[in-house]
């Protein structure tokens, strides 16, 4: 057997050539000039009884052809060990924005005109959520590392796997098993902060949605905004939306729950729609839809709403007017109209799914009667003529197309009046609705109650309550 620590010192003698020892005790080599052909040439002609004596005396890792390696001429090489992999998470493109922020996007969103801005809005998007089951990227675990072996056949450890995983996932996330995709357990906010992925059903955005964020595609159980929604930026919320701040022009809301605005709703294309009630301190200018009831804590003017619950008006300024407010349930505020007697039109008991299908039907039966009406004076007239035979061979034709076509709008008729009939019955259902006003009432205000309306002519002083009777408009204390 060699001797290890006389190898190292000395190196191994066979035949004429010195063979090494690293210091690593991974390679046995031959110190060889590359260009000398005699050396190279007596070294490939000894080679096969040079690699059985160093395999005799148990090296490991005797190479079939010597390898050179700069000025050395390696014979023998141990295996290395192989590092360890540490677990590691690759987040799915859609959620790739969370690990990095770009200033310059941010600057040139800035800067962009109103016409480029529009899609810009989206892809500057902050705040990205993800829906329950929804995976957000996939967990890879780690790999351990693989021993070595040096030339002497001692085992080699590989290093121990120091490195940290990257993030943890927080309570809201957890590893599908069967395919290693990280999931969300609820919808929400996807936040990476402090090296910890987390979900948050109720995310509060500390200012205002603007470049800085991006339009808002929330899903979960509440989001909050502390600030303002800047022009022309969209906030879809999935789940309760508290804004706190105010809208500027052309914002667009849509929201799937309730919604609660502690400040002013403005702006001639800025667009709300609310699944479910919504309590808004102000609005002015602005289109609103509201499924559920509408609570207005001061005041309502200039805008065209449309409310299927109830809408109340009666704290703060409690003032209603200008626009056109469709309301299918009761209206109860403290003012209508203004000293300006500027044009208002309110309504209760007004369903636009029934009443706009039932004035387009109305509509539609006058324009048929009105044709019917021409069609049976041309057949009349025909008549008469064929009656004393003066009806040519030609405009007897006319007359079976025109009877014909006056047969389709007997048939029409019919058809609109069950229709119409039907949306009567409907209509009917909604005329016990009222409009009560607690303070006042100014001339110039229309009330409606479905479709049947009242202007008023010179001011009221309430408290006083809208309705019908009979169906004709009346006023009681």
């Amino acid at each position: 057997m060699i001797d290890r620590v006389q190898a190292k010192q000395e190196g191994i003698f066979i035949d004429e050539f010195l063979i090494k020892v690293s210091p690593d005790d991974m390679f046995l080599y031959l110190e060889v000039d590359p260009k000398n052909p005699v050396i190279i040439n007596s070294l490939r002609e000894k080679w096969e009884k040079i690699s059985a004596q160093l395999k005799e005396n148990k090296i490991i890792g005797v190479l079939e052809d010597p390898d050179f390696v700069d000025n050395m001429l390696i014979v023998a090489k141990g295996i290395a060990p192989k590092n360890p992999i540490p677990e590691r998470i690759e987040l799915f493109e859609k959620f790739l924005p969370l690990l990095k922020e770009d200033k310059e996007l941010e600057e040139r969103c800035k800067e962009i005109s109103e016409e480029g801005a529009e899609d810009l809005r989206d892809l500057c998007q902050k705040i990205i959520c993800v829906k329950s089951e929804e995976a957000i990227g996939r967990w890879y675990p780690s790999i351990p590392g693989t021993p070595g072996v040096n030339i002497w056949g001692d085992p080699i450890e590989p290093p121990p796997l120091s490195e940290k995983p990257p993030f943890t996932l927080g309570k809201n996330l957890y590893i599908d098993e069967k395919d290693n995709l990280i999931k969300a357990k609820e919808s929400g906010v996807v936040v990476i902060e402090k090296g910890v992925i987390e979900i948050y059903p109720e995310y509060t955005l500390k200012g205002d949605v603007n470049f800085s964020t991006g339009n808002i595609y929330f899903s979960g159980k509440k989001l909050t905004i502390q600030g303002d929604i800047k022009f022309g930026f969209k906030v879809i919320c999935e789940g309760e939306l508290e804004l706190q701040g105010s809208t500027e022009n052309k914002v667009y809301i849509d929201v799937k729950g309730s919604f609660t605005c502690q400040g002013i709703i403005r702006g001639e294309e800025t667009q709300v729609k609310v699944k479910g009630s919504a309590q808004i301190k102000a609005v002015e200018f602005a289109i609103i839809e509201i499924e559920g009831n509408l609570t207005i804590t001061n005041y309502l003017i200039f805008s065209k709403c449309t409310v299927y619950g109830n809408i109340i008006a009666t704290s703060g300024k409690g003032i209603i007017y200008g626009g056109e407010i469709k309301c299918s349930g009761n209206i109860e505020a403290k003012i209508l109209g203004n000293e300006s007697h500027t044009p208002t039109k309110i309504f209760a008991g007004y369903n636009p799914e029934i009443i706009e299908p039932y004035k387009k039907a109305l509509k539609e039966e006058m324009k048929i009667k009105e044709v019917l009406e021409r069609l049976e004076q041309g057949i009349k007239l025909g008549k008469k003529l064929k009656k004393y035979g003066k009806l040519s061979e030609q405009k007897e034709k006319i007359l079976l197309k025109l009877e014909e076509e006056a047969e389709k709008c007997y048939n029409a008729l019919e058809k609109l009046k069950d229709e119409i009939s039907n949306l009567k019955k409907l209509i009917a259902e909604y005329k016990s609705r009222t409009i009560k006003i607690l303070d006042k009432v100014y001339a110039g205000v229309t009330l409606g109650i479905t479709d049947i309306t009242y202007t008023l002519n010179e001011d009221k002083s309430g408290p006083l309550t809208f309705y019908l009777e009979a169906d004709k408009p009346s006023f009681k204390d």
